[in-house]
């Protein structure tokens, strides 16, 4: 096995923002790009030719390939279009000739011994062998008694007996009968090709081996500290640790990777946190669960993922002139209502960036409503730039703590957290509302009867038909949540959020601001409140939820209704536009709301229970029999009612 292939093309979405600047395979581990780890691998296991497919950041690659010094001969083939796993191997066809060859993943972190996968491949008849790990990773490999693998896609991933495949190979050049003769393709393609005809792909297990997959930010830091401690127990993949990178002594389970090709000064602290080539830090930094990529920055940061900023990024296109200044950008990725946000930095400098669509018109006002909430002494998020014309906003960075990590971290404490925000509610709907009136504030359409009957086709569309195949409300259930409404529509308004939830509560210290305002609009109290205190996102007990609405009426004696008698409907009228939502956001590709729909419906069905509505009640039981039973379910998050 003279000849190999390294798989270096892929875009590294889910390492984003660092894969803006580098290449995936580039990316160091303990200094040490992965690529150049993989080709000293193959190069210790007698391998004298190796070819590199390119894809993104190409230049930068065969950059790199040229200036290495290694024993290995070095080809680079370079794809117009990404050809996947499989199709990588077509235009090497001459390359590789007649005898076996080794494919590997670039961005793979592997400490593993050849000799058990040229065994596996004597056993697969020369064909084809793989590595395999029983323990880590997806797990969705079956294989038989003798490792001969059976299925790719196991539909019980994660059962004994699974395993995950690792990105290393041992193949016969009889691959290429299996291969399309065009476009993408994945070798596990041409394996189950080759696996119909009656050949054999076999897995190798190494119990002493070590492997981990880059994949995501979270992942390449979590390796690092892996690294050093198979290093400490002198354990196979220590040898990947780099001592003169860390900066915390190797007994010491904690890290701090500084990068050759940065500047760190010796003050600088950091706890398990990693500092790229390129990266500029001020002295007294102090970094925790970091990881940072050209710039410069300074102050205390705390799990931060942070590329410098690219000016030829959309973001910059988009912001113009209003960027001036800053030196890092971290994207968070699109949210709902057609926003995109992004981090800001510059040393110890932090704001927030959107950019927003016309497609909603709400979001060009979040910066009039932030104005007229502050001057409500309703606590929000300072707006640092607005331009309309180019519609970015730029805002006061609080963070990531919210109220809904800390209660669910302290459901105990809920009262003592809950207070000052129910307060500042009541302040919003009270002194929101005069404001409101007083300027002439353009909002959204109020909450009316048509409203009402959206939120109930949102659950009616993508809650009952979508989820669970029910093509039509009830016309019991109609009914009754006709009457909730008409409960709702009764109650004098007030300026509301429309989206209280406890996600849309950031936390700084003992301090607190809203945001996601922009919906703002005339309507239940109740409805508002009831968003806060029957939350599916938090688990609030009853005593402590009354006392919160008691700590409401105080506040706004004019709205205690809201808190007392109509706050069950506005909870039941919440409740059902959620699970919609749930549905409808599960349904564009945010699967992780479906985790909720368990906990929002038992609460929907204890409400419907205590305020009567028996057709409602009817279907909550239904509901909650059909979610149990699927895998997606909050029903089985650790702590729920039924797991």
């Amino acid at each position: 096995m003279k000849k190999a292939l390294v798989l270096a093309a892929g875009l590294g979405t889910r390492l984003q923002p660092f894969t803006r600047l580098y290449p995936k395979a580039l990316m160091p581990l303990w200094g040490v790009p992965l690529l150049e780890t993989a080709l000293r691998r193959l190069e210790t296991w007698g391998v004298e030719e190796i070819a590199v497919n390119v894809h993104a950041h190409a230049d930068l690659l065969k950059a790199f390939l040229a200036s290495r010094k290694g024993t290995a001969r070095i080809r680079v083939s370079e794809e117009c279009e990404i050809l996947g796993t499989g199709g990588a191997l077509r235009p090497l066809r001459a390359f590789f000739g007649d005898a076996p060859f080794w494919v590997m993943n670039a961005d793979v972190v592997a400490s593993v011994d050849p000799v058990p996968l040229r065994e596996a491949f004597a056993q697969s008849g020369g064909f084809a062998a793989v590595w395999l790990d029983p323990k880590r990773g997806p797990r969705t490999v079956e294989a038989d008694r003798k490792r001969r693998i059976t299925c790719f896609h196991s539909e019980t991933p994660g059962v004994p007996g699974t395993y995950t495949f690792c990105g290393l190979h041992l193949l016969s050049p009889e691959i290429f009968s299996y291969l399309p003769e065009t476009g993408f393709s994945t070798i596990i393609q041409s394996y189950e090709a080759a696996m119909a005809e009656g050949r054999f792909v076999v897995g190798s297990v190494d119990p002493r081996a070590y492997w981990a997959d880059c994949g995501t930010p979270e992942s390449y830091r979590r390796i690092h500290a892996e690294v050093k401690a198979l290093a400490f127990a002198k354990k196979p993949g220590g040898e990947a640790y780099v001592e003169a990178c860390d900066r915390i002594p190797l007994q010491e389970r904690h890290f701090f990777c500084v990068c050759p090709g940065s500047e760190v000064p010796a003050d600088v602290k950091g706890v398990d946190s990693i500092v790229l080539p390129g990266t500029d830090l001020l002295p007294g930094t102090r970094l925790r669960d970091c990881i940072l990529a050209g710039g410069r920055y300074g102050g205390s940061l705390s799990r931060q993922n942070v590329a410098a900023f690219s000016p030829d990024g959309a973001f910059a296109e988009l912001a113009g002139e209003a960027l001036a200044g800053w030196r890092g950008v971290q994207p968070l990725g699109a949210r709902g209502s057609n926003r995109s946000f992004w981090r800001l930095f510059d040393g110890e400098r932090r704001a927030i960036g959107i950019s927003y669509s016309e497609e909603r018109p709400e979001n060009a006002r979040y910066a009039g409503h932030a104005r007229i909430l502050a001057d409500a002494g309703v606590p929000v998020p300072e707006v640092l730039t607005h331009d309309a014309e180019r519609r970015l906003l730029l805002l006061e960075d609080w963070g990531d703590d919210n109220l809904q990590t800390r209660v669910n971290a302290k459901p105990y404490e809920a009262v003592r957290l809950y207070t000052p925000v129910v307060q500042a509610l009541a302040a919003f709907h009270r002194d929101g509302t005069r404001l409101v009136r007083e300027r002439g504030t353009r909002l959204e359409p109020a909450f009316d009867a048509a409203l009402y009957a959206w939120e109930r086709g949102l659950f009616a569309q993508h809650l009952l038909a979508d989820r669970f195949g029910i093509d039509r409300l009830p016309d019991a259930v109609e009914k009754e949540l006709l009457g909730v409404a008409e409960r709702l529509l009764a109650q004098e308004p007030v300026v509301i959020h429309r989206d209280m939830q406890s996600s849309n509560v950031l936390m700084r210290g003992s301090r607190f601001v809203f945001i996601d305002f922009q919906g703002m609009r005339f309507g239940s109290a109740a409805y508002d409140l009831a968003s806060l205190l029957y939350d599916p996102y938090v688990g609030i007990c009853e005593p402590d939820r009354m006392t919160l609405a008691a700590v409401y009426a105080e506040a706004f004696p004019q709205q205690a209704s809201s808190a007392g008698e109509l706050l069950p409907f506005g909870a039941v009228q919440r409740l059902t536009q959620a699970l919609g939502a749930y549905g409808r956001l599960a349904s564009v590709g945010q699967g992780t709301f479906t985790r909720y729909v368990y906990p929002a419906l038992e609460r929907l069905h204890d409400l419907s229970l205590a305020l009567r509505l028996t057709a409602l009640h009817e279907l909550c039981e239904t509901l909650l029999q059909r979610e149990r039973m699927r895998p997606d379910s909050g029903a089985h998050r650790e702590g729920g009612r039924a797991r």
